[in-house]
């Protein structure tokens, strides 16, 4: 594998050389990173199964009209309607699946930062002991979580009240000279869109990097939220953060659109919900397994280049070494 066989072999990494070491480690050592989520996919998938009813009948009510050729003709809309209310309400299991993403996905994410952080520094990873890192972990990685989510919230109200205020503004230059209060809106916009893009990008990298604070340095929540905000914050992480971040995303919608495309496959071909449920869980388990691997060597690789991690690791080494002994 291109990976480090120990701490010492940490460096600098190039955007290419982060992707490749992240899909390495992610097939090395995919079994037990898949074994650690089953606890979570599983239930998940049978709760998803339930709660999205009507979004699969909705696939299957599509592909019958498309066989039957009937689309967007008179009367399809009803064929659809009625065969997505066969499936009632499925708010219960959504709520369900709520829960379950706010106080055990935080559980699993924990392990699978320490398995993937004991494997990219040359140990083999064990189910165990990873489980038993995610426990001791636990209620502070949910308090990272709550921390982000009251402060997104609070962010989120200034970013509305802001945006009206903008508005506003830009109505009031198109009143005045609509030719250029025109293109005044869409640059403005323009800027408006690709400014909340970077903003979210970074945001969602430091959410990752507050939950390796966590893991990985035994960090409180409190102490591991303002981490992973300061880590992203530097110069050198912002330009960092938006370079992987980009190649994160761009990676994760690829994902998205195979998972949709599966499911709109599996469903045309074989007529059941289950199949199509069934091969989005085993696809969230590789791409949560890649997902991990690909932060934790962003983790090290922004530790490197901020801190001199890897000097500090041989600097450690060299001073632990017996006199006498090159």
């Amino acid at each position: 594998m291109n990976a480090p066989s120990s701490p010492t072999s940490l460096r600098p990494l190039g955007l290419g050389e982060l992707l490749d070491r992240a899909v390495s480690l992610c097939v090395k050592f995919f079994v037990p990173l898949a074994l650690i989520q089953l606890a979570y996919a599983v239930p998940t998938g049978i709760m998803r199964y339930f709660a999205t009813g009507n979004y699969t009948a909705l696939i299957q009510g599509v592909i019958d009209e498309m066989k039957a050729g009937t689309l967007g003709k008179p009367g399809s809309s009803d064929a659809l309607a009625s065969s997505m209310s066969q499936n009632g309400s499925q708010i219960g299991w959504s709520f369900g699946l709520l829960l379950l993403w706010f106080f055990i996905s935080p559980l699993i994410g924990g392990a699978l930062v320490a398995a993937t952080t004991s494997a990219y520094l040359g140990r083999v990873p064990t189910v165990a002991q990873a489980y038993r890192v995610g426990v001791a972990r636990w209620l502070n990685m949910i308090g990272v979580n709550l921390l982000y989510l009251l402060s997104g919230g609070a962010l989120y109200i200034v970013a509305v009240l802001g945006i009206v205020v903008v508005v506003l503004a830009l109505a009031a230059v198109t009143a005045t000279a609509r030719t250029l209060g025109i293109a005044v809106d869409v640059v403005i916009g323009t800027v408006m869109v690709l400014g909340g893009v970077a903003f979210f990008i970074l945001v969602w990298m430091a959410v990752q990097m507050s939950y390796f604070a966590c893991v990985v340095e035994g960090a409180n929540f409190a102490a591991a939220y303002v981490s992973g905000l300061s880590r992203i914050a530097r110069g050198i992480g912002i330009r960092r953060a938006l370079l992987v971040g980009i190649a994160y995303f761009a990676a994760m919608i690829g994902i998205e659109i195979v998972s949709f495309a599966g499911q709109v496959v599996l469903a045309g071909l074989l007529h059941s919900a289950i199949a199509g449920d069934s091969f989005i869980t085993i696809l969230a388990i590789a791409t949560d397994a890649f997902s991990t691997a690909f932060m934790t060597i962003f983790y090290y690789d922004l530790r490197v280049r901020e801190e001199g991690l890897d000097l500090q690791i041989a600097a450690e080494a060299m001073l632990a070494r017996p006199v006498g002994v090159s």
